[in-house]
């Protein structure tokens, strides 16, 4: 409920406090830019996961000095190797930040991930300066997602300075390791596995994923990744009716995978809104493909790993079990197709609809804010709402956040300030919406 200091749910009240919050994201700007330029100037690229620790105590000592209770919740060294094995034993480390309210209930929880995906080349400008031009600011990770962390952080921050009490308890969690997805991972994945975020103890979750700021995401995709191996017999490239090619094993199943399983997958498309709207629908992608050891010899092995994207309607066991058949079509007519399959991840997809509280507060929080009403949409890759959902049983998560998908993983990657402020205002909105409110004082 929204309410004033004394107990009234009006209009003007609620306009009055909308005002309030505005002036003060205006204050805080410059503060919540230098927030930001400072996560972006941390160069936490994974894989393998640099400068974690540099950027957790960063984010513990700022929402230390912004009046937290902060925790970090280390992953155990005996467990980097299971959790993040990708990492080269390089520490991961979750920051939790608790700000408690007048009451404990209800826990307003938002997330963000401090990892980014490595820089590569080809950049016009310093991936790791912050720099603003022309009212955007540019940086690897500043679009996903270490501007929705400003925006959550800064969120909170504006109420406080505007003297707006919130009733319930608001908390921030700062994880490693989504970009390396994983079936577990040592971010979001370990601290739902600890009890940190369990339905019977946090009431709403809001993850600030970049979906665009006049959207709401209500899921995602299902993902399985993993790869084939043909298995074939070496011989002499001048013998090779001596061996067995296991490129050319490959070949065959490739080509199915073209020539069957394609056509299938084109007319599957998402029920949901998925942005963009050409990433609707099921697809496979075979990324990376490699075997033999010299011109002159057959090959002995060959692998081809793949990317498997999925629609509400499928499952990953069923998922699954159309790529099995393609490779046991010639298993069952080739004694000499033998083959392997190795999976890392899999998720099936995610989607909370669209009766959830939370969902309704930052429904009606865009239109103050922006308007117009949101577009609901479904997000085309995974993300870390599968162990919220799946795992904590929290039905009640949405994604929010500032940032364009277009932006996320590119060359010159960057965000818009006018979007930063915008995503701000709307948690601001949602958070007294959630929460409940007393005005104290006249704020900034």
């Amino acid at each position: 409920m929204i309410v004033d200091s004394h107990g009234r749910q009006t209009t003007r009240a609620v306009d009055s406090v909308q005002e309030r919050v505005r002036t003060a994201l205006a204050a805080v700007h410059t503060e919540m830019v230098e927030f930001l330029q400072g996560l972006i100037q941390i160069r936490t690229e994974n894989p393998p996961g640099y400068a974690y620790q540099e950027c957790t105590q960063f984010l513990g000592r700022w929402l230390s000095d912004l009046g937290y209770e902060v925790e970090h919740v280390a992953v155990p060294a005996s467990r980097l190797s299971e959790l993040a094995p990708h990492g080269q034993g390089l520490p991961r480390v979750n920051v939790l930040a608790r700000l408690p309210g007048q009451q404990p209930r209800p826990v307003l929880h938002f997330n963000g991930h401090y990892d980014v995906v490595p820089a590569g080349s080809g950049w016009s400008i310093d991936p790791f300066a912050g720099e603003i031009r022309n009212g955007r600011i540019y940086g690897r990770g500043v679009s996903d997602m270490k501007g929705g962390i400003a925006a959550q952080v800064y969120a909170i921050e504006a109420l406080r300075r505007a003297g707006i009490v919130l009733q319930g308890t608001i908390e921030h969690s700062f994880v490693p390791d989504e970009e390396s997805t994983g079936n577990r991972n040592a971010g979001m994945g370990f601290l739902v596995e600890q009890g940190y975020l369990h339905k019977d103890k946090t009431d709403f979750v809001v993850i600030s994923e970049p979906l665009e700021v006049d959207n709401i995401c209500l899921g995602h995709r299902g993902t399985i990744q993993g790869a084939f191996e043909t298995i074939g017999r070496a011989a002499h490239g001048a013998m090779p009716e001596r061996g067995i090619n296991a490129i050319e094993k490959m070949a065959l199943a490739l080509a199915a995978i073209e020539h069957q399983l394609k056509p299938q997958l084109r007319t599957r498309r998402a029920a949901m809104r998925v942005i963009p709207e050409s990433a609707s629908g099921s697809s496979i992608t075979i990324g990376m493909i490699s075997g033999g050891v010299s011109t002159n010899t057959v090959a002995a092995r060959c692998r081809a790993t793949f990317d498997r994207r999925l629609v509400e309607s499928e499952t990953v066991d069923s998922a699954r079990a159309e790529l099995l058949a393609i490779f046991e079509q010639f298993a069952a007519t080739d004694p000499d197709f033998q083959y392997l399959y190795l999976e890392h991840y899999a998720t099936d997809p995610i989607w909370v609809g669209e009766e959830t509280r939370v969902g309704a507060a930052f429904t009606a929080a865009v239109q103050a804010a922006l308007g117009r009403n949101p577009g609901v949409v479904c997000s085309p890759g995974t993300d870390d709402q599968r162990f919220v959902v799946r795992d904590a049983g929290i039905t009640e998560c949405i994604v929010y956040g500032p940032g364009e998908i277009r932006q996320t993983h590119i060359v010159d990657e960057s965000l818009a300030l006018s979007d930063l402020r915008t995503a701000a205002e709307v948690m601001a909105l949602a958070a007294i919406d959630l929460l409940g409110y007393i005005v104290q004082g006249r704020g900034i």
